[in-house]
C-alpha cells in the first residue's frame, strides 16, 4: 500500500463496494469518504451469480463465498462485534459506489481481487467515512494460485506463516497518521483479506477461519 493513496486521508476513512454486503464483482476505488449518510445498516442480500476468475479447489472440498456477512463469523463473536461503540456493520453508505475500500490496498493484489467475485464486510461507522474501521472480502483462491498469492504478499513484507489448512499473512504499520494494516488468510480454497485503520479486534481473522475452514 501507498502512504499516499490511503494516509493522508485516515480521517475521512474510505472503507470500495457496489453492494454492501453482498458479493460482487469489479468496482471503482474510492479516494474520499461522504460527508454524510444513512445511520441504518443495510439489508444483508445474497452473492449474485458471477463468474470467479479463480475455480474451488476440489481438494479444500469446493469451497463456495459465504452467503453473507453474518455467516463468516462465530455467533458470540459476530455480537462482540455488534457491541463495539462506533462501528456497525455495512451502514448504508457503504453501498454507494466509490465510498469504502476493499480488503487489500495491496498495488499487486487489489486489480486481482477487483476482478472477481468476492463477498464485503464493513465495520465502520455509521454515518460515514471516519478514523476507525476495518473491511473484509473474501473471494476464491484456486490451489494453482495461492502460492502466488503467499509470494506476493512476502514480497511486500507481510509476514507469512502456516495457519490451520492455509497460510496467514499479515503488516501491521504506524505512523503519523494512525495505526493501519492487512491480515490475509490464504486456504481451503478461500482468500480473506482485511484491511483495517484504528480498529484491529483480537482474534479476528482467527474467527473467520475456524467458521469457514474445516480444521
Amino acid at each position: 500500500m501507498t502512504r499516499s493513496r490511503w494516509l493522508p486521508a485516515v480521517l475521512l476513512l474510505v472503507l470500495v463496494t457496489a453492494s454492501g454486503c453482498s458479493a460482487r464483482a469489479g468496482g471503482n476505488s474510492a479516494t474520499s469518504a461522504p460527508t454524510s449518510g444513512s445511520t441504518t445498516p443495510a439489508e444483508t442480500s445474497t452473492a449474485t451469480p458471477v463468474a470467479p476468475s479463480a475455480t474451488p479447489d476440489p481438494a479444500a472440498g469446493a469451497a463456495v463465498i459465504p452467503p453473507s456477512c453474518e455467516s463468516i463469523y462465530s455467533p458470540g463473536y459476530l455480537e462482540t462485534l455488534r457491541a463495539t461503540p462506533g462501528v456497525v456493520l455495512n451502514p448504508e453508505w457503504t453501498a454507494t459506489p466509490g465510498q469504502a475500500t476493499l480488503g487489500t490496498q495491496e498495488a499487486a493484489l487489489l486489480p486481482l481481487l477487483e476482478s472477481r467475485e468476492h463477498l464485503d464486510c464493513f465495520w465502520v461507522a455509521p454515518g460515514g467515512g471516519s478514523g476507525m474501521g476495518l473491511s473484509t472480502s473474501i473471494s476464491l483462491a484456486a490451489s494453482d494460485e495461492q502460492a502466488s498469492l503467499v509470494s506476493q504478499l512476502s514480497a511486500a513484507e507481510f509476514g507469512c506463516t502456516e495457519q490451520s489448512n492455509g497460510t496467514r499473512c499479515a503488516v501491521d504499520r504506524t505512523d503519523e497518521y494512525a495505526s493501519w494494516g492487512e491480515t490475509h488468510f490464504i486456504g481451503g480454497g478461500l482468500w480473506i483479506a482485511t484491511f483495517y485503520v484504528e480498529f484491529a479486534p483480537d482474534g479476528y481473522t482467527d474467527d473467520i477461519v475456524k467458521t469457514l475452514v474445516p480444521a
